[in-house]
C-alpha cells in the first residue's frame, strides 16, 4: 500500500518505476497539493484488486477501499 498527499515526484524515475511494478499505472502524476494510492502487488501477475487513486489538487483525498485475500495468489 502506496499514499502520497501533496506534490511526490521529488524522487521522480526511482519512484515512478518501483509503483509501475507494484501495478500502478499511468498517469501516475502527483501534482503539487494532490494525492495518490495504491495497493499494489509486486509479482508479474497481478491479481484483480491491485488498484490506484488519484486526485487532483482540490479534489478530496485519494481514497481505496478493497479486500485482498490473505490466501497466497497463483
Amino acid at each position: 500500500m502506496v499514499a502520497v498527499q501533496d506534490e511526490g515526484s521529488r524522487f521522480g524515475s526511482v519512484a515512478f518505476d518501483a509503483l509501475k511494478r507494484l501495478g500502478g499505472y499511468d498517469p501516475i502524476a502527483m501534482n503539487f497539493r494532490g494525492s495518490y494510492a495504491l495497493v499494489g502487488y509486486a509479482r508479474v501477475i497481478k491479481p484483480s484488486w491491485v488498484t490506484q487513486q488519484l486526485a487532483n489538487s482540490h479534489h478530496g483525498p485519494s481514497e481505496i477501499s478493497v479486500k485482498v485475500p490473505l490466501t497466497p495468489c497463483t
